[in-house]
């Protein structure tokens, strides 16, 4: 283990003629130099702050210096700047590193030592970390993945088993089979495009954009229920003056469209759109949506009908980038968005909410 995952410091390690006795330095726990110390703020005893820490667990609030109720405190001066004259042998001097170092700068340089071993994760020996790259880069045990046909090998197996003419017939099997994938995906879509054609005599569709609903720039509003003949729940909107002002670098202005609804919706985490009456159905055709904080969002949607669920769909949004999501799920009375997941977009790193604008929701039902 190095340095930093020690205790303390063996007194062993020390070089040179130190100018103060060490073993005013030793950890009170562990009986050796001081590493990383932190201090009781009654009696301004220093400890090692790995070996605080772990009495603590087994010994809560007390100090081992039976004081009073341990209050921890910063090392005090004169301790820290007596450490810092000192000099130290690195933790890897019996692997051939003959570096001394200071002790402020011990840390940093084991972490970096090039006399720490690693493990080839080909052939599993034990390498300098000096030596490892040209080892890794020679190393025969190594695997090896084609980036053209996928295929995973060894290096010394490469004549055997990823020779021109394998490479060429995984590459004609992949594109087999992302044929037949898609070919499965064409027929699906011909199959709903089909469809639609036959009931659009029969649909009244409805696109709802949200610039009917009332006046939002100071905040956020509820959309009240029944608007549009459905309940909304847990989602809210803003005008863009109102977003523009907040949050002008979100997913909410990136995803304006010109000349579009001055409104803004949105949920977070979840929301429901439901029937404003029993025994009422309808058809949810599509929906537009993007992240307002994050990229590979993922967003859950579910159809249900009499409390059954019966449709589902999982896609992930990126930031600000709409996302237009056709389902044409019918006969249903509750449609439920969940979302979760995701890493924060560079430009608002400082929010990691799973907010989902919605941009557009389309919806129909049979006359």
């Amino acid at each position: 283990m190095t340095s930093s995952q020690q205790h303390g410091l063996s007194s062993d390690r020390i070089r040179g003629s130190p100018k103060v006795d060490v073993t005013h330095l030793e950890c009170l726990i562990c009986h050796q130099l001081l590493w990383k110390p932190v201090a009781c703020k009654s009696c301004e005893i220093p400890f090692c702050s790995s070996c605080i820490y772990q009495w603590l667990a087994n010994n809560p609030k007390q100090c081992p210096n039976r004081c009073q109720t341990y209050i921890e405190r910063k090392c005090p001066p004169i301790v820290t700047k007596l450490l810092a004259e000192i000099q130290i042998a690195c933790f890897y001097e019996s692997n051939g590193c003959n570096q001394v170092i200071s002790y402020e700068g011990l840390d940093k340089h084991e972490i970096e030592c090039g006399f720490q071993f690693q493990q080839c994760p080909g052939c599993k020996s034990q390498i300098f970390k000096k030596d490892f790259d040209n080892h890794h880069n020679q190393c025969p045990s190594i695997e090896l993945t084609c980036q053209d046909c996928k295929l995973v090998y060894k290096r010394n197996d490469t004549d055997r088993k990823h020779t021109d003419i394998i490479c060429l017939k995984k590459q004609l099997q992949y594109l087999r089979h992302e044929s037949k994938h898609n070919k499965c995906k064409i027929k699906k879509l011909d199959h709903q495009l089909k469809k639609t054609r036959i009931l659009k005599p029969m649909i009244k569709k409805t696109k709802v954009t949200f610039n009917d609903l009332p006046e939002a720039i100071t905040g956020t509003k509820w959309i009240s229920n029944i608007y549009n003949g459905l309940n909304w729940t847990y989602i809210y909107y803003a005008n863009e003056l109102y977003w523009k002002k907040m949050h002008p670098k979100s997913g909410y202005i990136t995803s304006l469209i010109p000349g579009s609804s001055p409104n803004i919706a949105y949920f977070k985490d979840s929301a429901l759109i439901t029937v404003g009456s029993p025994n009422k159905k309808f058809t949810f055709v599509s929906v537009t949506a993007c992240a307002a904080w994050k990229d590979d969002l993922e967003l859950t949607i579910t159809g249900h009908r009499n409390f059954i669920e019966i449709n589902t769909h999982t896609t992930k949004l990126l930031f600000g980038k709409l996302q237009f999501i056709l389902l044409y799920w019918e006969d249903v009375d509750k449609i439920m968005f969940k979302s979760s997941g995701g890493t924060a977009h560079p430009l608002v790193s400082g929010h990691a909410g799973s907010d989902v604008v919605l941009n557009q929701v389309t919806i129909c039902s049979l006359r």
